[in-house]
């Protein structure tokens, strides 16, 4: 921003540093290493004033602010498994008066950083100025979300507050960044440099959920109740884990002669997934993976299909080794798991809870807190997290009635257009990611965990720049 009013700042040497850093891939390095040591070591609060920092300085010397994209998508995973408000000792810095005053604090200065930033840009670049292609459906549906239960006779403000919660967690990076970056500048392979990374960020954060849960020296009949960290239990991050299968692969389709090293990197992403112990996340992280694999091979050229076969085979057949040579450590370290089986664990009672509240109230549904009965445990009825229902659409049709199902479904079309319209191998791997958590929802309410939502915003802001730019380049072939 100080350099629309002050020129001569281009030229300064530390100007020039600061801008070459935040724009290199070195930004996004720091960016998610810091919040995966904010997960491991529970020093959210240092790395949320980092972020601010890093935030305060960009908006006033950065042209461009696609490098707080990587602060936006994965700040919500720097929350450490001790400092969990709903952990079991409840030790979290996060119940305490003073943690919360100066969480609530950096929230506010961030805030008041990047609205100045985002009116400068709308007044001073008109040009850049245009309607999202999504604004619509997101309005319809974040509309349903607020009014949902409404007629149900539990409507509150509560309900209203939660379900406005809901759609800027799942519209945030979508609506804020579409005015703060320039389209023109974003690189094509930007989408996968950023979700690869974020990608080796949740691997270290399953190593480290593993390391607390005392995986690696007690694994025998080892209990996967264990696994959880200071933003969701392994349910959430294995679903996570599995968004995060595509973005390598675009690398090894693309890169000429390491092309096979990004097969394995994809690889890594789906053993982690399985080392999340989500039964779900196995199942659709397992889907992506052959898809991809597939896709990593067929649409690589020359003799990188063939490295790209033999990466993907050796990763196969590691497994399939382990399984029969190591069949004991294996049913230990995934005893639990394996105990679960094929078993529903309650799930077709939660659906027909839902579809019975749903009939109770049709139009706009019994709203997000008519839904405590099936929660495992004990659950404080004030609590500002519902309990979930574990299926996306019977989360729909019991909270929302018909008017979020259309709402919903209008939205879905709107993505579907953005994906498929001027397709390219980019929108491949973005809608990849975007396909990912969709079939992860028939399972579970990813769609409307914090985390999923904030991926999503940023992969659609993403298919926004490339949509962009294809037209930019058409317009100026023509």
């Amino acid at each position: 921003m100080l350099l629309y009013y002050f020129d001569k700042l281009r030229e300064n040497k530390i100007v020039n540093l600061i801008q070459a850093f935040l724009s290199s891939i070195w930004s996004i390095i720091f960016i998610v290493g810091l919040g995966l040591l904010s997960n491991l070591f529970g020093i959210e609060i240092f790395t949320y004033y980092v972020y601010f920092v890093i935030i305060l300085i960009a908006t006033l010397f950065a042209d461009d602010l696609l490098c707080l994209v990587p602060i936006s998508c994965c700040s919500y995973m720097t929350f450490a498994k001790k400092n969990n408000p709903l952990g079991y000792d409840q030790t979290s810095i996060f119940l305490e008066k003073g943690t919360q005053i100066a969480f609530i604090i950096v929230c506010v200065l961030i805030a008041l950083t990047i609205i100045p930033r985002i009116i400068f840009e709308v007044k001073t670049k008109k040009e850049r100025v245009r309607y999202p292609k999504l604004t619509a459906g997101f309005v319809i549906l974040g509309l349903s979300y607020i009014l949902g239960g409404i007629f149900s006779g539990h409507y509150d403000g509560r309900t209203a507050f939660f379900g406005l919660v809901q759609i800027l967690a799942l519209s945030f990076t979508y609506f804020t960044f579409y005015f703060l970056i320039d389209f023109r500048k974003v690189k094509k392979n930007y989408f996968a440099v950023l979700f690869t990374a974020i990608g080796f960020m949740l691997v270290g954060e399953v190593i480290g959920m593993l390391y607390y849960a005392d995986f690696f020296t007690k694994y025998e009949h080892f209990n996967r109740g264990l696994l959880y960290t200071g933003w969701g239990v392994y349910n959430n991050i294995g679903m996570m884990m599995a968004m995060m299968i595509p973005a390598p692969v675009y690398f090894a389709v693309k890169q000429k002669n390491t092309g096979w090293l990004f097969c394995l990197v994809s690889a890594l992403f789906h053993l982690a997934t399985i080392f999340t112990q989500s039964r779900n996340s196995i199942l659709v992280g397992t889907i992506v993976f052959i898809v991809c694999a597939i896709l990593g091979i067929f649409l690589a050229k020359g003799k990188n299909k063939l490295y790209n076969f033999l990466a993907y085979f050796g990763y196969g057949l590691a497994i399939l080794l382990t399984i029969y040579f190591a069949r004991e450590f294996v049913n230990n370290i995934f005893y639990s798991l394996i105990q679960s089986g094929s078993s529903d664990s309650g799930r077709f009672d939660i659906y027909r809870y839902g579809f019975d509240n749903f009939l109770l109230s049709p139009s706009f549904g019994n709203g997000w807190y008519v839904n405590g009965v099936f929660q495992w445990g004990v659950v404080d009825e004030n609590t500002f997290l519902p309990p979930r229902y574990h299926n996306t659409y019977i989360q729909i049709i019991a909270t929302g009635g018909v008017a979020m199902s259309v709402a919903y479904l209008y939205h879905r079309f709107e993505t579907a257009v953005l994906v498929f319209k001027n397709f390219t191998i980019e929108k491949l791997f973005m809608g990849a990611i975007i396909a990912t958590l969709i079939v992860g929802s028939v399972l579970d309410c990813h769609f409307f965990n914090f985390g999923p939502g904030f991926i999503y915003s940023g992969v659609l802001l993403l298919l926004e720049v490339e949509d962009f730019q294809l037209k930019n380049k058409t317009a100026n072939n023509s």
